[in-house]
């Protein structure tokens, strides 16, 4: 059964609000507000909650992972704000950007901002080994970040680069850092190699399940659901898996028209019809979807062993299954 909105029950929602307001503040300068806009309220904090569950699946507690949980969503939601810039994206989250509320200078500091109280968060506490590992863990996944979303602006307009080259992005850019808040949440939860290496596979999965899912979204929902425009991908002719898909599979015209949309000049909602037609009449769609569920699947394969993860699995389904 798919999970309801967030991975996160009441419960986790509230301890981790108030951790997130303990290391950014209270909103008494432009700083901190602009912070807060961007993390209030929040979205699925689905990479905190990984963290806190993965310490559970090894025996260990969520208050062991508390604060380095919270410097994991200070860190995500910060590569949303600068994300938002680079595609010059004015909705996040149902709501207008921190770019498009704040201005773009502003913007660029909050997300500094966030990412230097979510490094203090990730450094604050615990045995040093731990910490020190734990974090070596999330900082290489963060750079793999960085390297995704500099390759994802290379291939703006460039159907021809095949799906395997955004399958890497989504590697890089989302995998990762899922992948290191479960590795980092068992390392700090004292787990063997061995567990802590499945659970990063495990959060690499579920990260590509739920990315591979967020690319279906602008021809699977409506905008109010998506929170954002469904139109954004082909504004920035930026090609997702479902279109290279479609494109691959299409024919001659399909593709010449794919090609002149991700082109550029074209009206985007328009182009977006277009794009839907082309997408169902290939079947990228299911593709796509079948896709995700295979990764879905491959992550609950990883949680073999651990007694203690089955919030994990269920987190599972729901990234398969999940209507946004």
């Amino acid at each position: 059964m798919p999970l309801a909105v967030s991975p996160a029950d009441d419960t986790a929602v509230r301890i981790l609000e108030a951790e997130l307001l303990r290391w950014v503040g209270s909103g008494d300068s432009l700083l901190e507000l602009a912070c807060l806009d961007a993390l209030f309220p929040p979205g699925k904090l689905l990479r905190p909650v990984l963290c806190m569950e993965s310490a559970k699946a090894v025996g260990g507690t969520a208050d062991q992972v508390l604060a380095f949980a919270a410097g994991i969503e200070c860190l995500h939601v910060a590569s949303l704000i600068h994300d938002d810039i680079v595609d010059q994206d004015p909705v996040r989250r149902g709501r207008a950007s921190t770019a498009e509320q704040y201005g773009l200078a502003e913007a660029l500091v909050a997300g500094d901002g966030l990412s230097m109280a979510g490094m203090a968060a990730l450094l604050s506490g615990g045995p040093a080994e731990r910490v020190l590992q734990a974090a070596r863990v999330t900082i290489e996944a963060l750079r793999h970040m960085c390297q995704g979303i500099m390759r994802e602006t290379e291939i703006r307009g460039d159907l021809t680069c095949g799906a395997p080259a955004v399958l890497d992005i989504m590697r890089a850019k989302t995998a990762a850092l899922t992948g290191a808040a479960c590795q980092a949440g068992a390392i700090l939860a004292g787990a063997t190699p061995q567990q802590h290496q499945a659970l990063r596979r495990y959060g690499e999965q579920l990260g590509m399940a739920f990315q591979i899912r967020d690319d279906l979204l602008p021809y699977t929902a409506e905008d109010q659901v998506t929170g954002k425009t469904a139109t954004s991908d082909i504004a920035n002719r930026q090609p997702t898996l479902p279109v290279l898909l479609a494109h691959e599979a299409g024919d001659e015209a399909d593709r010449n028209l794919l090609t002149t949309v991700f082109s550029g000049g074209t009206n985007p909602v328009t182009a977006h019809r277009a794009v839907l037609a082309v997408l169902t009449r290939t079947g990228a769609l299911g593709r796509a979807a079948r896709m995700a569920s295979s990764c879905a699947e491959q992550a609950r394969a990883e949680l073999t062993g651990l007694p203690n993860s089955t919030r994990l699995a269920q987190l599972a389904t729901s990234a398969a299954d999940r209507p946004r």
